[in-house]
């Protein structure tokens, strides 16, 4: 419509603008700090008053959507890019995340406004809250999840790693009890690496069977183990209470009844999610023992090992300038060892020697030698060296000083 003259006291000029009538009856002009108001809370095409995300863009005053998914004008104003309303309040990830002042979205997957701005990732609600693990641990302020597999808020905001969300408890128990031959307890082992079963009651002469299965059909034995012995071994079955642990990779276990006489048959599974190693011999507190170990190739090593073998060369004094050699030992039965040692005391000085035969005996060569002091101890050691074979020998060799003994000790020995 025209804008009508508006008259001033004499000393204004007369001027043309756009006013409005105040609720009080006054004159309001319009201005950049008083724009025209503009109320729409119905009417229209849809929801929204019929404006599309683009005209509420560009809407230049103030705009009342008190009930359109719960956004007030200020937060559509303020917000940096298009907001589509149409379904879930109609903010999408990224408007979330944008929105530089608070949502309101309390009944959402219980998530506060505080929480969403502040989450530094994306996130998407579109499922169980529509957090990722990732997410979860990202997250810098408490998210109230109760029925998440069990975990707490704190729980969830502590864990530094992956959180599993398969809802699998450790030391999951399951029980069985029969009064006949039949199965005891068969479960799936997801999530699980082994446990035990604890027998507390196993009836009059029968028999529980242990057993495994990928299939849930075709049952291979399981080994189980008492864990209440310490020199115990791997059984199959088992006839008295007690538990027995066992460690499978199978995507099923069970336990039955094999043979059954009387009585009830009870027992109660533990599934572990990181279960012991008890299909090996356990050699704690106890006489078992390994037996024989062989090494292929060069030799064969039965029953116990020495860590040398020692030689008693002579006990006889020796005349003033007299000498004492020892016996040739061959290196056929010493490959295990790595030094020749010889040891001397005499009460006279004189001089210690090792030899060495590398033509079975033959010819000797001095590879080691010693002076020995009167009455005080010698000893002298040669490493191993050559083929470890018949053709080569090591031995003693002794020779006294111009005073005859009167005591003399001399011995030798292959050692590691």
């Amino acid at each position: 419509m025209p804008s009508p003259q508006i008259q001033f006291p004499a000393n204004f000029t007369t001027a043309s603008a756009i006013a409005f009538t105040n609720p009080d009856g006054s004159v309001q002009l319009v201005s950049a700090d008083n724009p025209v108001p503009v109320t729409m809370t119905g009417g229209g095409g849809g929801s929204g008053g019929g404006l599309t995300d683009a005209e509420l863009r560009a809407v230049p005053v103030p705009v009342s959507l008190s009930s359109f998914g719960g956004v007030t004008d200020v937060q559509l104003r303020a917000a940096p890019l298009p907001v589509s309303l149409s379904n879930a309040n109609g903010l999408t990830d990224g408007q979330l995340r944008a929105a530089p002042v608070a949502v309101s979205l309390p009944s959402w997957d219980g998530l506060t406004d505080t929480q969403l701005r502040a989450s530094p990732v994306l996130v998407s609600l579109s499922g169980f809250g529509g957090l990722t693990e990732t997410q979860l641990r990202a997250t810098p302020v408490a998210v109230s999840l109760a029925s998440f597999g069990g975990l707490t808020d704190t729980q969830l905001r502590a864990s530094p790693v992956g959180v599993a969300t398969d809802a699998v408890a450790d030391a999951l128990r399951t029980s069985g009890s029969v009064t006949s031959a039949a199965a005891l307890v068969s479960v799936a082992t997801t999530g699980f690496n082994g446990g035990s079963f604890h027998v507390t009651s196993a009836g009059t002469t029968c028999t529980i069977t242990y057993e495994q299965s990928n299939d849930n059909s075709t049952w291979v034995a399981l080994p189980v183990i008492s864990l209440a012995s310490a020199t115990a071994t791997p059984v199959l079955t088992t006839t008295a209470a007690g538990i027995y642990g066992f460690a499978t990779s199978a995507a099923y276990v069970r336990a039955r009844v094999s043979t059954y006489t009387s009585g009830t048959v009870a027992l109660t599974l533990a599934q572990k999610r990181q279960g012991p190693a008890t299909s090996g011999l356990s050699l704690a507190g106890g006489s078992a023992a390994l037996g024989s170990v062989s090494v292929s190739g060069t030799a064969t090593v039965s029953g116990t090992t020495n860590a040398g073998t020692g030689f008693t060369d002579s006990t006889t004094a020796l005349a003033g300038g007299a000498s004492f050699t020892g016996t040739g030992r061959a290196t056929t039965t010493s490959s295990q060892y790595a030094y020749f040692h010889a040891v001397a005391y005499a009460d006279q000085s004189g001089t210690l020697f090792i030899d060495q035969s590398l033509d079975s005996g033959a010819t000797y060569q001095p590879v080691a030698s010693q002076a020995v002091t009167a009455s005080a101890p010698a000893q002298l050691t040669a490493r191993l060296t050559g083929a470890f074979a018949a053709t080569t020998l090591y031995r003693v060799r002794y020779v006294n000083g111009a005073t005859a003994q009167a005591t003399f000790r001399l011995s030798s020995a292959f050692s590691r």
